[in-house]
């Protein structure tokens, strides 16, 4: 199979995609939270390549209250070697199927740049869809939408589009001839030749025979059976009962799949969704490596594009990340869009694609390798994707080094907004030390996704934390206090001495007297406790705090929750800012 790839493709009009562009490999993942356009990428790249048969005028976008009159989708097709690098020329094959349509860049290595439009017909009541071959994919002068075209007289039965829906289930591909399974079970009996054919069906009609006549209940019903000789007159007629399938022709209507440990198996139709939801996929890998074997003995070019829609469906965390791995092993290129931290860490770092949406647009993000060290690489991986997986769906996050920021922001953060931050997209990651932060800020950058940090103001953290922000602003940096995302506790203190010098140490008492007198022996063991706490001074909450981290970051946070106090500053600040930028109300 000559390599070729989708390496760019271009959408506007498109649902909530307009002006968008995004690079592809041969693998790519797409992550970030519902309704940011991963599944209209999808739906795009099967407009371009497969059906429209999915259409509606509901999906044309709509900006202020205008909807657009015609949707485009662009792709842009290279050739490439076995790493995924780009390759001047494409294989013989290709030129045969691309002839006349390929182009080529400033850099003179050959494209072929597809068109396809979507207009709305209103005397039909249908909708129009026509592909043209752009003569350049960008223009200083034009927009690209406005690039001028020819109308394409391509060949794309060579680049077969399939979708993979997230509601997928082989117990239902078995049942349905026009599903992948379905279309492979169909050519089962003719992949036997005549003289297999017949010793076959000898051997069925004797094994009906046998199951029959052993089976007093097969009998009964065999011979009660035969009656229907007496009523219709048809010479050399008769009726048998046949367990197994007679013909090899009905062998397909037949088959089961088993699933199991050892002898202990059964039909797909008593195992549970996942186990049913990753057989349909890996019986379509089974269906493609079919395709590709067939094409290439035909010797024709054959480059499938699959688009797969939530693989993780149905899935623990481990089986995740199995299946991921199987169809990395599919041929052609893949497309996945998912909400799973797992597969995302599966993922090479390259293939990461991370859709944002912004104020007024949709944007992606992807890891710029060139920029980065393979040791940073391996720490983006390790400290970041492979522990904070759910990063890739947040709307903003918050970083900084402490436990006791790790337990109380999240609560402190529920009080300000009302609401769990979880579900406004907020995550609060501890990045594990001062020197840590520059793996999440890179990350975060890289992939759109809003941070802002919340510092101790010790010396020796600020300087550390410092050095990632300006490594990750590069020339734009000046000072860390000018960094409107940076909010750093002020008189070089760290989060415990800021709660105490704000005058909460009286709520603190209340809190641990409402957690404690409650089991309390009895009144006088109550009065003991009352005294004792009340004693409590801010040394000593301090060292305790310091000694017991996890268990006074609780403390801390609900003290503060209860309390009829404000917020400190300094977290209303970040919280705040958080707000402006995300653009709550």
């Amino acid at each position: 199979m000559d390599n070729i790839l989708i390496d760019k493709i271009r959408i506007s009009g498109f649902r909530g995609l307009n002006d968008f562009e995004m690079d592809l490999c041969m693998t790519t993942v797409l992550t970030g939270m519902n309704n940011v356009g991963k599944t209209t990428v999808l739906k795009a790249l099967q407009l371009a390549l497969g059906s429209k048969t999915f259409l509606s005028t509901e999906d044309f976008n709509i900006r202020k209250n205008d909807r657009s009159t015609q949707i485009i989708i662009d792709v842009r097709i290279v050739a490439v070697d076995d790493k995924g690098n780009r390759m001047g020329l494409f294989g013989e094959n290709w030129e045969s199927v691309f002839t006349d349509n390929i182009q080529y860049g400033p850099d003179e290595k050959a494209m072929l740049l597809l068109r396809t439009t979507i207009l709305y017909n209103i005397l039909k009541g249908d909708f129009d869809k026509t592909q043209f071959v752009l003569k350049e994919w960008e223009s200083e002068q034009t927009r690209w939408q406005d690039l001028a075209v020819s109308k394409s007289k391509l060949r794309t039965e060579s680049i077969p589009f399939y979708y993979i829906e997230a509601q997928r289930d082989v117990v239902e591909d078995m049942k349905l001839r026009t599903s992948f399974l379905g279309k492979m079970l169909s050519e089962v009996p003719k992949s036997y030749d005549e003289k297999d054919i017949e010793a076959l069906e000898e051997m069925i009609a004797d094994l009906n025979e046998e199951a029959v006549s052993k089976s007093e209940i097969l009998s009964i019903i065999q011979k009660a059976l035969s009656g229907v000789d007496t009523a219709i007159d048809h010479k050399d007629s008769s009726i048998n009962i046949s367990p197994f399938a007679k013909k090899i022709r009905d062998l397909n209507k037949n088959i089961s799949i088993q699933y199991g440990e050892n002898e202990e198996t059964f039909t797909m139709d008593y195992h549970g969704m996942g186990t049913r939801s990753w057989s349909s996929l890996l019986t379509f890998k089974a269906f493609l490596n079919q395709s590709v074997k067939y094409s290439s003995t035909a010797e024709n070019p054959y480059f499938p594009v699959i688009a797969i829609e939530e693989p993780e469906a149905h899935l623990h965390p481990n089986a995740q990340k199995k299946l991921y791995n199987q169809i990395k092993d599919i041929p052609g290129q893949k497309i996945i869009s998912t909400h799973s931290p797992y597969i995302a860490a599966c993922a090479e770092l390259n293939e990461i694609r991370n859709l944002y949406k912004g104020a007024d647009i949709v944007e992606y993000g992807s890891l710029d390798l060139e920029e980065i060290l393979p040791e940073e690489q391996r720490k983006i991986k390790q400290k970041v994707i492979n522990t904070k997986g759910e990063i890739f769906f947040s709307k903003a996050l918050v970083l900084f080094e402490g436990e006791t920021e790790e337990q109380a922001l999240p609560i402190l953060a529920e009080k300000h907004f009302g609401c769990p931050a979880s579900e406004l997209g907020i995550d609060f990651v501890g990045v594990g030390g001062a020197g840590s932060y520059y793996p999440f800020i890179k990350f975060a950058n890289d992939l759109n996704i809003p941070w802002f940090i919340f510092s101790d103001g010790e010396d020796g953290p600020v300087k550390n934390m410092s050095k990632a922000v300006q490594k990750s602003k590069g020339s734009s940096f000046t000072n860390i206090n000018n960094e409107s995302n940076v909010f750093i506790i002020d008189l070089k203190e760290d989060f415990e001495k800021y709660i105490i010098r704000l005058n909460y140490l009286e709520d603190i008492k209340d809190y641990i007297k409402s957690v404690e007198l409650p089991n309390c022996a009895n009144g006088s063991h109550k009065s003991r406790k009352i005294t004792e706490i009340d004693a409590y001074t801010s040394e000593y909450i301090l060292n305790e705090s310091k000694a017991h981290k996890t268990k006074f970051a609780l403390i801390y946070a609900y003290a503060i929750y209860n309390s009829e106090k404000p917020l400190p500053p300094l977290v209303i600040a970040l919280f705040d800012r958080i707000k402006n930028e995300l653009r709550y109300e």
